[in-house]
């Protein structure tokens, strides 16, 4: 019996066992898709709104977390809907940006803004990201939001999340 760990005691250079020993996969009945998370993350398969799956820093923050929300039962095409999202998210937050993305084997949609919310007295700022992309036949929306202290922490986390969805289950 062969067994491989993940961990080294050496300083070197990460193999891409190593970096990939750094995630987790996020598997649900509820989505058909699969994707990598950071071992660090907390993942919630029935998470409270409407979101279908929750990865994030901590466990039922609205910030600091990947969600994933089915958009529509059917595969649409992003010029059926990211205008009308873009004008809905942008009458609750003002500007709000919009643009195509490849990423990975995924052609998105993407919607982005900044905005505030109260959170322990005081106004957080955070950004929210949503990637909208078909698979399945159905349209799926993927939202990286996070305030300014884990940006950086969350834009990682969200690029690996995009770059492994996986239908293939």
């Amino acid at each position: 019996m062969l067994l491989s760990g993940c961990g080294s005691d050496n300083d070197h250079v990460e193999t891409r066992h190593e970096v990939l020993c750094q995630y987790q996969v996020f598997e649900s009945n509820r989505i058909p898709f699969t994707f990598r998370y950071p071992n660090d993350f907390v993942a919630e398969k029935r998470p409270r709104e409407q979101v279908l799956a929750r990865v994030g820093v901590d466990r039922g923050s609205r910030l600091n977390a990947i969600k994933v929300r089915r958009t529509a039962r059917r595969a649409l095409n992003p010029d059926r809907y990211l205008g009308d999202f873009q004008r809905d998210f942008a009458r609750t937050v003002g500007s709000v940006e919009k643009r195509e993305k490849r990423i990975g084997d995924l052609d998105t949609g993407v919607l982005e803004f900044d905005d505030t919310v109260e959170r322990g007295g005081g106004k957080v700022e955070f950004r929210s990201s949503s990637y909208f992309f078909t698979g399945a036949g159905q349209t799926w929306q993927v939202e990286c939001i996070a305030d300014a202290e884990h940006r950086a922490e969350i834009d990682a986390a969200c690029r690996t999340a995009l770059e492994s969805v996986d239908f293939a289950r």
